[in-house]
């Protein structure tokens, strides 16, 4: 029976106590090993040799302590690995974060250039339609495009007369063009020339030219503009009533006609010229030509 401790023989405490644990499960695990191995020789009949415990159980624990040793080691270099990995990652989602916050204000600075764009696009598109539409309007009045429309057609013709005096001349055309023009008319032509601003009408000797081509009678003056009010408009103005002065004192022949289509074929170029003044007071020779 055990005996109780006491103050003058303390009790022994069991090896598996005061052994350190690394020792324990090393001694204990090799005596298990050790012991197996015993058993399988004595199965054999061969002799079984008892395990010198003492150096092997050191190298066993030296050889343990060292790979603890470099598990640490390696675990403290891993957690410092990581450490880092985790400091980069945070400095890139920051990177990241103030490089999207840079592309969308340059999102929001371009969407608002987008739209001023816009807005001066719109104010544009309605400045070139307005410019169109006077170009398209100042082409029609210069003549220098076909053009079609309502209008009249009046034909002029010499009266029955043998004196060449009484024949119609090139101021009664130009009367007649003038009184349309002020009637309204959009556009005129005669005998299918189409007249401009720079249109010329005048006499050389019985012929009457326009443009410098020759007409013959009789002579048929076409006007585009409203057929509703364009004659009454020319007998209303005064070139008009000067040419019908003409009309009547001179026999004229003239009908005039409303049509629902009259079209007019687009004007020759003519050429510009630029003349300076010389040094002798005179106009020197043409220095420059412009095609309009």
């Amino acid at each position: 029976m055990a005996e109780p401790a006491t103050p003058e023989r303390p009790r022994e405490l069991p090896e598996h106590v005061t052994t350190p644990l690394l020792a324990l499960i090393t001694t204990r695990s090799l005596d298990e090993d050790y012991a197996h191995v015993a058993r399988r020789k004595a199965e054999r009949g061969e002799p079984v040799r008892s395990p010198r415990r003492g150096w092997t159980t050191a190298v066993v624990v030296g050889a343990f302590g060292l790979l603890v040793a470099v598990a640490g080691v390696q675990t403290s270099q891993d957690a410092d690995v990581e450490e880092l990995g985790r400091a980069t990652l945070i400095s890139q989602i920051d990177a990241g974060r103030a490089e999207v916050a840079g592309l969308q204000r340059e999102i929001s600075s371009l969407s608002d250039a987008r739209n001023t764009a816009e807005d001066r696009n719109e104010i544009l598109d309605a400045q070139v339609g307005d410019l169109e539409s006077r170009v398209r309007r100042l082409e029609v009045r210069t003549g220098y495009v076909p053009v079609r429309g309502e209008g009249v057609r009046i034909t002029v013709t010499n009266p029955q007369s043998d004196d060449p005096n009484d024949e119609v001349r090139d101021e009664d055309l130009a009367t007649l063009v003038d009184g349309l023009w002020h009637a309204g008319a959009e556009a005129i032509a005669i005998n299918g020339i189409r007249l401009t601003a720079l249109s010329g009408i005048r006499n050389t000797g019985r012929a009457i030219l326009v443009n410098s081509r020759p007409l013959t009678p009789p002579y048929v003056v076409e006007a585009i503009g409203d057929n509703a009010t364009l004659q009454a408009r020319l007998l209303e103005s005064s070139q008009g009533q000067e040419w019908f002065s003409l009309v009547n004192g001179l026999g004229f022949g003239y009908t005039a006609e409303n049509v629902s289509m009259v079209r007019l074929p687009a004007s020759t170029l003519r050429t510009l010229r630029d003349v300076t003044e010389g040094t002798s007071g005179n106009p020197s020779k043409t220095e420059e030509e412009v095609t309009p």
